[in-house]
């Protein structure tokens, strides 16, 4: 029990700190940044929707506005059976050059976009949640990188517009952490996935999504880098979340993205072969082991019973305050009494609960494939 105790310690320690340490190192070492220059390339921007009538209009005028020549530039809704306002409000919008493709149903995001894909006649695909604002020059930011013929894809920089209270104040810091380890993966050869609130692909890249996919916007980029080019972050192209979900409506989101996370590891398992280099460190430390951390916490608990005194009263002390830390954090919370120092917690063991969760819903086989927006 003593072995098991510090192995999962030795692991967890590395998932959140020993990786991003390593690829820090990495990076400054054998890392290189891709080649840059201001180019403007026909670009379809693709908005996914499916009941947006409440963020539509905001995000087309937002997409009309970008600094970007409009003779180089179609904007896309792509509607998956939406039943509320969202196409009558985008057909208002026809006028200003922006194109409607309707699924007749809501048939699931990752089917929608394989049949969207034919419509478009840009020759970057830049996809951008409809509850998302761009930063006027987002676009250009990304075109940027394109030059180099080894990129086949770019994400943008996801940003929370406001910081309400303790769960977003623990999504922010979880944003920041998740962005520093971004850059570094960037740098060393590849992103994992990229951010769906702004990124943008080589559409000739593009290979079919299977119905069941989950995680879109990590299947696309992670299938480009399979085929031998790069997934690369551009922080200067920024795009900002207008939205703030329940803690409930978070969890439901990240156990979904967890059950993705199982998904994506065995579409994507020959990326563990050595021929694809360093993606092989960063899929293997970010994803298969990040993915199973829930598991090792479990571990964790359960062998510090069987340690000997005092290890046993301390590991078992710190964890029961930390969890106990969190589970104060979610009452205050519910009850509208946010305490922003017990954030990092409550986020942490939200995040876990929710990909524990999506580990259990995967094993046991439930798909939802429609979609549906977080509370």
């Amino acid at each position: 029990m003593t072995l098991i105790f510090w192995v999962s310690l030795t692991v967890l320690i590395y998932i959140y700190i020993g990786y991003p340490l390593l690829v820090w190192i990495c990076a400054r070492v054998w890392g290189r940044l891709p080649q840059r220059s201001s180019i403007l390339p026909l670009v379809s921007l693709v908005i996914p929707a499916y009941n947006e009538a409440l963020y539509i209009e905001g995000k087309l005028r937002n997409s009309l506005n970008l600094d970007y020549p409009k003779d180089r530039l179609e904007v896309v809704v792509a509607s998956d059976g939406s039943t509320d306002e969202t196409e009558a409000i985008v057909k208002r919008f026809r006028p200003f050059g922006v194109r409607l493709v309707s699924m007749v149903q809501n048939i699931g995001k990752s089917a929608m976009l394989n049949r969207v894909m034919g419509f478009l006649s840009g020759e970057i695909v830049v996809f951008s949640d409809a509850s998302t604002e761009l930063a006027a020059n987002a676009i250009r930011f990304l075109m940027r990188s394109f030059a180099d013929p080894k990129v086949g894809c770019v994400s943008g920089k996801y940003h929370l517009k406001q910081v309400k209270d303790l769960r977003s104040q623990g999504e922010g810091l979880y944003w920041r952490y998740e962005t520093f380890i971004k850059e570094q993966e960037s740098r060393l050869h590849s992103i994992l996935g990229a951010h769906g609130a702004c990124y943008a692909i080589r559409k000739r890249l593009f290979q079919p999504l299977e119905n069941a996919s989950i995680n879109d916007d990590y299947l696309i980029p992670m299938r480009i880098v399979a085929q031998g080019y790069r997934a690369v972050y551009e922080p200067e192209a920024m795009a900002w979340e207008e939205e703030s979900t329940s803690m409930e409506g978070e969890f439901s989101r990240r156990r979904r993205i967890a059950a993705g996370n199982c998904q994506q590891i065995v579409a994507l398992r020959s990326l563990l072969s050595l021929r694809h280099g360093w993606v092989v460190f960063c899929f293997f430390s970010h994803k298969v082991l990040r993915s199973f951390a829930p598991v090792f916490l479990g571990i964790l608990i359960l062998s510090s019973f069987g340690l000997p005194n005092p290890w046993r009263f301390l590991s078992l002390a710190f964890q029961s305050l930390f969890y106990a830390s969190a589970w104060v954090g979610y009452y205050c919370q519910k009850r509208g009494y946010p305490v922003k120092w017990l954030s990092p917690s409550l986020y942490f063991c939200l995040g876990n609960l929710a990909t524990l969760a999506g580990l259990i819903r995967y094993f046991l086989g439930r798909k939802r494939l429609i979609w549906e927006r977080a509370r």
